[in-house]
């Protein structure tokens, strides 16, 4: 009888180490337990008179107290699916409990978090994890924020053990560097798919930084629907390795899966996929071409090696822009020219250089400066001046659609060169099926494979000519890609313009590998419309004239830069206006609308004082 028990329960146990260890083979621990418990009875009924015998207790694992293999319902399963909506106990699993005691939730909240931090110095000074009252997965009830330690209290005094693992509760999507506009979206696709959303914050913002919309605290992010925040400690410098360390504890303590890493914003798009990698995901970016989608440089590379054109570069290291001369002459150039930081964002730190004085004073501002994302740049990039008009092509990358990438929708710039830079004006959205933009459609696809964009959303910023002889752009030359989602609310204008097309819900499946749903056609109903308001003078705003965006006939949407009393300046690159607004309508009315914003916008300012030996 003890040979025959003992056999069986090594041949399960055995089966179950397997299972564990050739990967997604999930066994039911209930049906393993029932064999576990009933084998002995069994042996006992054939061989005794005494049916009613009890089956003996295995007692609880000693590497987890208080669990045992046939436990009641965990800790973690308490919080994703309460009982009811009083406080709730847990019953206790451990054998030597005395009977009908009962622990509350909020005593043992540290088995999936770690403990509350009371001291702000604290915060300040670990990695945090911040949530919306008492459970990590719902705050419905909880509005005081709380700050907890990324390692909750845990010990394991046998880790190696021939046991089923508790199972996985909750999927989960990291949001890297997220914004509250894209946010709102993102958090709403993940809740239709079930998953539990976690933002990972590189740069912490404490309350002092402006716009909470685009740098969110902790507290927007929470406020917004967002399950968990991670911060590292405040104003220290964000460790890739230090994060998706942490991570990997709180997906082992939690029960969870994380199942994708999402890019918020330009600066995060190297980190993200490194970020995937390190939490041992498959569904990450080619790696070896990590720098090719954030460096403008390799970026060149990346795609000329494609077979596709790029415009002329060179990179200038010398800090007095001594090296301008030589580039030129050896590329061949005549003024204009442009002159850039290598991993910049948003037209930041890009000049159109006239002269040779204009491109050397530009290089050595960019050489061994800090650039857009603060790191520190150790070159300045100087290209060709590319004739056309600009566009953007937005995609998203997918095994599961036809061709890998599938170009959505397609946005002309329209810009003024003025102050020694391109000035967008307003950008309008277009019908990426007309025949008149194949040839970008195709190129914009053939510089996202070359990158390696294979999974999530991209957009590739180029310029064509326009063939009057067979009506169509040619000759497209990229400016640059990346591997995100395009700001500018271009994605929410898209969503809302063509019929069965939702780009939040396609970003989340292509970054979690499911399958990408595509509607029949990209082809938009209605004309979008993006019109950027500027400043047109220097000083402390004292008042706005035109800011009741919402008289225009094809008003869909704004969002106020300045407010009364902050500093403008005339318009350059992107942050720098004083407004943006979103039209939706007939072509001739958006348009007509988008100057009446530009045009009725005015405003008074205070010159500012210049102190002496300062110039303004």
């Amino acid at each position: 009888r003890r040979i025959i028990l003992i056999t069986t329960q090594i041949h399960i146990r055995r089966t179950l180490f397997y299972a564990q260890a050739v990967g997604p083979i999930f066994v039911s621990q209930p049906i393993v337990t029932n064999c576990l418990l009933n084998i002995p009875s069994i042996i006992n009924s054939k061989s005794t008179h005494h049916h009613n015998s009890m089956s003996p207790a295995i007692p609880s694992s000693p590497g987890r107290p208080g669990r045992s293999h046939s436990r009641g319902q965990s800790l973690s399963e308490f919080v994703l699916n309460p009982i009811d909506d009083t406080a709730p106990t847990i019953p206790p699993t451990d054998s030597g409990s005395v009977e009908g005691e009962e622990t509350t939730l909020t005593e043992h909240h540290e088995a999936l978090m770690g403990a509350e931090y009371k001291n702000p110095n604290s915060i300040f000074k670990q990695p945090t994890l911040a949530t919306l009252g008492d459970t990590p997965f719902h705050h419905e009830d909880g509005d005081k924020l709380e700050h907890h330690r990324v390692v909750a209290t845990e010990i394991v005094a046998h880790p190696v053990q021939f046991e089923t693992p508790e199972p996985i509760l909750q999927n989960a999507l990291v949001l890297l560097d997220p914004r509250i506009p894209d946010c709102i979206h993102l958090i709403e696709a993940g809740k239709k798919r079930g998953l539990m959303i976690m933002a990972v914050v590189p740069k912490p913002n404490d309350g002092s930084k402006a716009l909470v919309e685009f740098f969110p605290t902790a507290e927007a992010l929470l406020e917004v629907g967002m399950h968990q925040v991670y911060e590292p400690p405040m104003g220290s410098k964000f460790d890739i390795v230090e994060c998706a360390a942490n991570l990997k504890t709180i997906e082992a303590q939690q029960n969870l899966r994380f199942l994708g890493v999402v890019p918020c914003r330009e600066a995060a798009v190297d980190f993200s996929d490194i970020l995937g990698a390190l939490l041992g995901l498959t569904v990450v970016n080619d790696l070896g071409l990590a720098s090719a989608r954030r460096d403008k440089g390799l970026m060149k590379v990346a795609v000329a090696n494609a077979g596709l054109r790029v415009a002329k570069y060179a990179r200038l290291t010398q800090s007095d822009g001594s090296d301008v001369l030589k580039a030129l002459d050896e590329l061949d150039l005549q003024y204009p020219v442009v002159v850039k930081t290598p991993r910049g964002m948003s037209t930041m730190d890009v000049y159109i250089c006239n002269n040779e004085g204009e491109a050397v004073q530009h290089t050595a501002e960019i050489v061994r400066s800090v650039g857009p994302d603060g790191r520190k740049t150790q070159y300045a990039l100087l290209e060709e001046f590319l004739v056309g008009e600009e566009f953007a092509i937005n995609l998203v990358a997918s095994p599961t659609t036809p061709r890998g990438v599938q170009v959505t929708d397609v946005w002309l710039y329209h810009k003024l060169n003025t102050d020694g830079t391109m000035v967008n004006t307003y950008q309008e959205m277009c019908d990426p099926h007309d025949r008149a933009f194949s040839s970008l459609v195709q190129y914009a696809e053939g510089v996202c494979r070359a990158v390696g964009i294979k999974y999530g959303m991209a957009h590739v910023e180029l310029k064509a000519v326009f063939d009057e002889n067979r009506q169509k752009w040619s000759n497209p030359v990229m400016i640059e890609v990346g591997a995100r989602l395009a700001g500018g609310r271009k994605s929410i204008m898209a969503g809302e313009t063509i019929p069965g097309w939702n780009p939040f819900d396609a970003m989340v499946d292509a970054h979690c590998g499911f399958p990408v749903r595509m509607p029949p056609s990209f082809k938009p109903v209605k004309k979008a419309v993006h019109a950027f308001v500027p400043s047109d003078k220097n000083g402390i705003l004292k008042s706005i004239k035109g800011d009741d965006f919402e008289r225009l006939p094809t008003y869909n949407s704004h969002i106020m830069l300045r407010k009364i009393g902050d500093r403008v300046e005339r318009a350059r690159d992107i942050m720098s206006f004083a407004a943006f607004v979103w039209l939706i309508g007939e072509p001739e009315d958006v348009k007509r609308d988008a100057n009446r914003a530009r045009d009725e916008f005015q405003v008074e300012v205070e010159l500012e004082t210049v102190q002496e030996g300062k110039s303004p």
